[in-house]
């Protein structure tokens, strides 16, 4: 056996056998990426759990960073950004300003309207969490050399074009 054979390769000689419509080498790469993809989640995980920051609050943070200082955003702007019911935006709200990770303003524009930033402590503790996170999938991805990673990179893109718009929100 060779050093790149693992016990997937010898599980999808099996099906292969088993199931005479199955491609080993298409079915091998979509188990591979729903293995890491499960890796990668219990990474962030373990980070997440280092630094007492759930997920919901991390992606709140998240999205309010991503569209620069001074990190502010409308509850409803923040809804559509992630996807998410006003319910379940005001529910995430909730819990990540009870945390500290977040405050409502009045919205200066809009005399009922309320505008969310983040907190210094939000701030500081999503820097930490996604720096540490950043540093780990750094370690995991130096596996490959940096040409590897670039080729990876451009195939992955390709094969997300599989399925356009769907659940792109980072």
């Amino acid at each position: 056996m060779d050093e790149e054979h693992d016990k997937l390769d010898d599980s999808l000689h099996v099906w292969a056998r088993e199931i005479p419509e199955l491609n080993p080498l298409t079915e091998g790469i979509v188990e591979r990426i729903q293995i890491l993809a499960k890796a990668l989640d219990r990474s962030l995980d373990e980070t997440l759990a280092q630094y007492g920051l759930d997920r919901h609050s991390y992606h709140v943070i998240m999205f309010l960073r991503k569209h620069g200082a001074p990190y502010r955003r409308t509850p409803g702007q923040l809804a559509t950004d992630m996807r998410l019911s006003s319910g379940a935006m005001t529910n995430r709200l909730d819990r990540t300003e009870a945390a500290g990770l977040i405050r409502r303003l009045p919205d200066p524009n809009d005399r009922r309207g309320t505008l969310i930033e983040p907190t210094e402590q939000g701030n500081a503790t999503w820097d930490r969490t996604a720096g540490t996170q950043a540093r780990r999938e750094a370690t995991i991805a130096a596996v490959l050399d940096p040409a590897e990673r670039e080729e990876l990179y451009r195939l992955l893109r390709r094969l997300m074009r599989a399925f356009p718009e769907k659940g792109h929100t980072a």
